[in-house]
């Protein structure tokens, strides 16, 4: 294959930059109204307790709505679906910028998530579309991967300094210029699409019941915080997320066309990924929202200063994640996703030790730069299996997959670890505790929590991967004995064979 032109390099980084600046948006809303939230509160009229769903709104939708998101960009085409959901997140951020009411704002923050929930996958898909040799969609996925860290932090950085400096409602319009500048550079830098995928509609029966099994799962956990695990509320809650899953089970083994494709669940190495993005994204995301509140309520940091306190995170993720990329491809993916998954792990528990006397550059920061070395080492390769071999037809989906484990895993850890906090924090100030040593407590024992869940991730993925691993080898034994036996190798998924698509490159699973 001839060697890519100047003008092809420059074509496809702009894809990579278009691409990369709206999930960037969109991962800059998972934390910009962290740090908000009680100027919010003031100026709305927000109570205690219906104050979270600014957060929780746009995560349940975001998450609940991907699934369906991904199965869409591939039907419709990937450029339409990215201009239209750009579109679409552009007004819904101009509608939380403007919201009078706290009904409105809420009810904004979710048409943000369902059109990211179509956005994120058609981004990715884009790219994985444009990068297809295994060097380059390597690079691209690092740039990708480096977006989870450093768009949160960002989040945290610019909405501290949005509201110090302007307002509030700004850490929602500055979106506006940004999706701007995106939808002005589609039609000049991303590529047409080729036609509407020709495949039977998709089960859209089974897409309403895999929708409402995410989102009755989500609202159920994000509730557990005022009803409890064990409620009545909360049980029926779960029992009714498993009897929708059923369905959806169901109803996709009966499909001439699933919404999830039979080759897609085939696939081992992705499947396994996905399950490691969903406990990986817990730890991460519950990071970021005690860790902010550690800082501003016991160590007293102003909302610019929290933001600025991240900035080391986003830096280290970026350079291992780059680090890795080159490294990806050379090594057994599990290597890396142990090693730093287990650094993240450390990390986390690094964080469980610290006091309300501790300082950001003797404790915090060093917790924070290892959590982010570990993630930086593990994304890249974990992305590229989650994403790496899905037929391109199915690439909005296969990143839908991964995107929603990565939401869902994030609302769920927030939720789950947020009880364990408020637990602790009530059962030390009952014993007689001060009120920054209760709650620097209760934050210690959710990082505890946390790095539990990031070492079982890398406990997960040894296995998992391992497990993957075999079943490819398998697959390339049985794929050797139809060739001897004179049958048709064509016969069998060629990703799931392991044999060499068009272009003569082995995918891997």
């Amino acid at each position: 294959m001839a060697p890519p032109t100047r003008r092809t390099l420059a074509g496809t980084t702009l894809v990579l930059l278009v691409a990369c600046l709206a999930q960037f948006m969109l991962l800059v809303d998972d934390t910009i109204t962290n740090v908000a939230l009680p100027t919010i509160a003031g100026d709305l009229g927000f109570s205690e307790s219906s104050l979270s769903w600014v957060v929780n709104a746009y995560l349940l939708t975001f998450g609940g709505f991907l699934l369906i998101g991904g199965r869409l960009a591939d039907r419709v085409g990937r450029r339409r679906a990215f201009t239209a959901s750009l579109a679409g997140f552009a007004a819904a951020s101009a509608l939380c910028g403007l919201a009078p009411t706290d009904e409105v704002l809420v009810g904004a923050r979710a048409a943000q998530g369902i059109t990211a929930a179509l956005l994120s996958p058609a981004a990715l898909s884009i790219l994985l579309a444009t990068f297809r040799e295994a060097g380059e969609r390597r690079r691209a996925l690092s740039a990708w991967a480096s977006l989870m860290g450093l768009g949160a932090a960002t989040g945290l950085l610019a909405g501290g300094a949005l509201v110090e400096t302007v307002s509030w409602r700004w850490i929602f319009l500055v979106n506006l210029p940004v999706a701007l500048l995106a939808l002005a550079a589609v039609p000049r830098v991303i590529p047409a699409d080729e036609g509407s995928d020709r495949r039977a509609a998709p089960n859209v029966g089974g897409a309403v019941l895999g929708t409402l099994a995410l989102l009755v799962l989500v609202f159920t956990v994000v509730e557990t915080s005022d009803a409890g695990w064990t409620s009545a509320r909360s049980l029926l809650g779960f029992a009714g997320a498993l009897g929708l899953a059923g369905l959806f089970a169901a109803s996709e083994r009966r499909a001439a066309s699933p919404l999830v494709p039979r080759a897609l669940l085939r696939r081992p190495g992705a499947m396994s990924a996905d399950a490691v993005v969903f406990l990986a994204a817990g730890g991460l995301l519950a990071m970021f929202f005690f860790q902010t509140l550690y800082l501003q309520r016991v160590l007293g940091l102003s909302a610019l200063q929290t933001g600025l306190a991240f900035l080391p995170f986003s830096a280290t993720l970026g350079l291992l994640s780059a680090l890795t990329a080159k490294l990806t491809g050379r090594v057994d993916p599990r290597v890396p996703i142990v090693a730093g998954l287990g650094l993240a792990s450390g990390g986390l528990w690094l964080m469980s030790t610290l006091d309300p006397g501790s300082s950001y550059g003797a404790h915090v920061l060093p917790a924070l730069v290892l959590v982010a070395a570990g993630l930086g080492t593990a994304l890249v390769p974990v992305m590229a299996l989650a994403t790496g071999d899905a037929e391109e037809r199915d690439g909005g989906l296969a990143s839908g997959l991964m995107t929603s484990a990565q939401q869902v895993g994030g609302a769920i850890g927030i939720a789950v670890l947020t009880t364990v906090a408020t637990g602790r924090t009530g059962d030390v100030a009952a014993a007689g505790a001060g009120p920054l040593q209760a709650l620097t407590d209760g934050f210690a024992a959710a990082f505890r929590v946390e790095a539990a869940v990031m070492l079982a991730a890398g406990v997960l993925a040894a296995v998992l991967l391992r497990r993957a691993r075999r079943d490819r080898t398998s697959g390339h034994l049985a794929a050797a004995t139809a060739v001897t036996a004179g049958q048709s190798p064509s016969s069998r998924p060629m990703a799931a064979a392991g044999m060499p698509t068009q272009s003569g490159r082995a995918l891997s699973s």
